[in-house]
């Protein structure tokens, strides 16, 4: 995996890269000192690695979904991705979680925040490519110093991925992709530190 060091040279570094996380394979290094960590295998910064002015966040795709009805629920695959989300940010300091309205993004996550004992905040998807900048704009305001997750759909995770990497990570999720998962933070003063694409659970095509 290629990786660059964050250098306080330089004020502004983007990360792209992409590793699988499953529960076999826990031991990825830290995103930014590469330090292997079983209790944070996504690599996701500590409290104390995240200054006052900057926001982390862990945005993904709902997972696997039934193919019927207007509003589906999880399949068993994608309740058994919600539990692995689970297990994943287990040990990681979250503080708040973002939904869209619909079962599946709600169902996605709510064994983790059940498990932190956080209640789900619900945003409308954004239609076009300015009203996902407002979003996330609001996004990285109101949540300065802190961890967010973020869950969304194949058509609008890619665009908020795009807005928060200042347009260095372009991705495109199809349909049948539920594995994808990205950490970036962002800095109030500076924009946009670093965006990483990560693999979890169950691989999908």
């Amino acid at each position: 995996m290629r990786k660059l060091i964050i250098s306080s040279l330089v004020p502004m570094v983007m990360l792209a890269s992409c590793e699988r996380v499953s529960s076999q394979e826990n031991q990825n290094g830290n995103i930014e000192n590469s330090v292997q960590n079983t209790d944070n295998p996504l690599g996701i910064p500590l409290p104390s690695e995240i200054s006052s002015t900057e926001t982390v966040c862990i945005l993904l795709r709902h997972a696997e979904k039934e193919n019927s009805g207007t509003d589906p629920d999880l399949t068993s695959a994608g309740k058994l991705r919600a539990e692995e989300l689970k297990r994943l940010l287990g040990n990681v300091h979250i503080d708040n979680i973002y939904t869209t309205a619909y079962n599946r993004t709600r169902q996605t996550v709510s064994p983790l925040a059940e498990s932190k004992g956080i209640v789900i905040k619900e945003y409308t998807p954004a239609a076009t490519m300015a009203a996902t900048q407002l979003f996330i704009d609001n996004i990285l305001a109101q949540n300065q110093g802190k961890v967010v997750v973020i869950v969304g759909h194949s058509n609008t995770v890619p665009d908020m991925v795009k807005v928060l990497s200042n347009n260095t990570l372009n991705v495109t999720i199809s349909e049948t992709q539920f594995d994808n998962i990205f950490i970036t933070k962002n800095s109030a003063a500076t924009g946009s530190v670093f965006a990483v694409q990560k693999k979890y659970g169950q691989s999908t095509p």
